[in-house]
């Protein structure tokens, strides 16, 4: 690709990610804080003092695994760990935001694109793949960067792998949450359900212990695809995240092996892969239509 004859691009580009970005604030600044189907009223969500979109889960331990028996598909020793306080990403990464980020890390000369998909530079991973039919993130060529789709800007990003979220993470200073405290952003550690050395064990869902259903998640291919990030806000988390039962998977820093733990299900998942203690892992190079990720950030 030549880039001798972009004069005017760097500030095009600029452009861009600044329109982009702002576009993205409005829409998920205006969100529905009342959702959640908890037996006890949950607290009012610890909004970043200067990003909206970002909830702070406070430091405290969180019991982790299949307890109460039937809340998950792994058992762990110690069952109780604790946890420092960090923010959350309210939402998962969307489409906009990611093609922010693309347009800004090809004109830093981070990433590269072959006409198919998106790599690493300084590692040669495949970060994103744009060559499927589902991918809704487009080069073009006019421009000499990357858009989201018309139609689907406020959808998740899928077909990143976990070097592609990772990377997206470490450019604006975040970064992935570890699977430990993922988990207590979805459960959280209410004890109406029993304790465990203390610690209250709290809700086998995201959005407390109701069965899932098509008002607080998609899953189970009920719609056939991924909703924009700010949907079901009757299905937010104790803390006040959106979605993290069905819509995408997630990717987590988390390591098992050589794979990476990915979490919450997504669209294409039965109810019992959205439990907050289900825990699944991929090879961490894959990409799937069904797969994103959110953020998190030390306070």
């Amino acid at each position: 690709m030549n880039h001798s004859s972009r004069i005017s691009r760097p500030l095009l580009s600029a452009l861009v990610c600044v329109l982009l970005a702002l576009a993205w604030l409005l829409a998920s600044c205006d969100s529905d804080d009342s959702g959640g189907t908890f037996a006890l009223p949950p607290p009012q969500p610890l909004v970043h003092p200067a990003d909206c979109t970002l909830v702070l889960v406070p430091a405290g331990p969180v019991v982790l695994g299949n307890v109460p028996e039937g809340w998950g598909n792994y058992q762990v020793t110690p069952e109780v760990v604790p946890v420092d306080s960090f923010y959350l990403e309210r939402y998962e990464v969307s489409n906009l935001r990611y093609a922010a980020y693309l347009a800004a890390a090809l004109d830093s000369g981070l990433v590269e694109y072959d006409g198919q998909n998106v790599y690493q530079v300084s590692t040669g991973k495949l970060l994103l793949r744009t060559a499927a039919a589902e991918s809704r993130l487009q080069y073009v060529d006019s421009l000499d960067t990357f858009v989201a789709e018309a139609g689907y800007e406020n959808l998740p990003v899928a077909l990143v792998s976990w070097y592609g979220a990772q990377a997206f993470a470490e450019f604006y200073g975040r970064r992935l949450p570890t699977e430990v405290e993922w988990e207590k952003a979805a459960r959280g550690t209410v004890d109406l359900f029993g304790k465990v050395d203390g610690v209250g064990v709290g809700y086998p869902y995201p959005w407390g212990d109701q069965a899932p259903n098509a008002q607080l998640a998609n899953f189970d291919s009920g719609l056939g695809g991924l909703e924009v990030v700010q949907s079901y806000p009757q299905g937010m988390s104790w803390y006040g995240a959106f979605n993290m039962g069905g819509n995408a998977w997630e990717w987590t820093a988390t390591a098992n092996g050589s794979s990476r733990v990915r979490r919450g299900g997504s669209y294409l998942s039965s109810a019992e892969m959205l439990l907050t203690a289900a825990r699944f892992f991929s090879d961490p190079a894959i990409t799937d239509k069904a797969i994103g990720f959110r953020c998190a950030m030390d306070p």
